[in-house]
């Protein structure tokens, strides 16, 4: 029972942790003399009909409304629409799991560039929930893993070794390299998403790809379709979930042994 005990003590810390991120509010961006994220959606939806790249991003962390984990909601797909980055060719989007943040499952890797879509496909097993990703139009197979459910984070990986993860907190920095923005219903005008809508369950993530970067926040803009962000109860009691099981199966493993 102490052993219970101590799990379920640093389960509460991590729910309290996550509880104490404090929302953005509005999202901030530095001047990078390069064409601005808002230039970016103005192009794409029309000024009118743009989202705000300053008041449109969800708060960051986890939780309702923010944009640190999330769920499928269906069929669910990834397409980059805008890249405006020296690691171009070398930049990777990802998902990872948010109960083992080291399990994790490439997306995108350097070297595709906008236009292209993946397809992502969720399928319930024994010990969690499988990805399967697969790139539209390419001869190369589809790649896997399994979580330890359904939720996961997205991921952006450089050339320079780092990694920025959704879940801020996480990241070395601490800081949040990632802005989401879910859809408002304005139809895209232009790009590979073009006469299609930006749906309620689709959201833009856009990423700043340098650690004390120009913060533009538009080195690599992808569209996510078939997602949510979910609230940290949810969260927080899957994490508990995947815990107290690991715990049993360990204490039933020591007791046959």
């Amino acid at each position: 029972m102490k052993t219970m005990n101590r799990l379920f003590a640093g389960v509460a810390c991590v729910a309290v942790a996550a509880m104490a991120n404090v929302a953005q509010g509005a999202c901030s961006f530095g001047a990078s003399g390069e064409p601005s994220l808002q230039q970016g959606f103005n192009s794409l939806f029309g000024a009118a009909a743009a989202p705000d790249a300053v008041t449109d991003c969800l708060a960051d962390g986890t939780g309702s409304g923010r944009d640190g984990v999330w769920r499928p909601t269906g069929e669910s797909s990834a397409t980059i629409l805008l890249e405006l980055a020296g690691f171009a060719d070398f930049n990777v989007f990802g998902l990872y799991d948010p109960l083992n943040p080291a399990n994790r499952l490439d997306v995108f890797a350097g070297g595709i560039g906008p236009g292209s879509t993946a397809s992502l496909a969720f399928e319930n097993v024994a010990s969690g929930t499988r990805i399967t990703v697969g790139i539209i139009g390419s001869p190369a197979p589809p790649v896997s893993a399994v979580f330890m459910s359904e939720t996961f984070g997205f991921l952006l990986s450089t050339s320079e070794g780092n990694t920025f993860l959704s879940q801020s907190g996480l990241n070395q920095d601490g800081a949040d390299h990632s802005y989401a923005y879910r859809g408002n219903g304005a139809s895209f005008l232009q790009g590979s998403a073009a006469g299609t809508l930006f749906g309620a369950k689709d959201a833009i993530l856009a990423y700043e790809d340098l650690v004390h970067g120009d913060n533009d926040f538009q080195d690599f803009v992808v569209l996510v379709r078939g997602v949510e962000p979910i609230p940290l109860p949810a969260a927080g009691w899957l994490l508990i979930s995947a815990l107290v099981s690991l715990a049993a199966r360990r204490r039933s493993a020591h007791l046959l042994a």
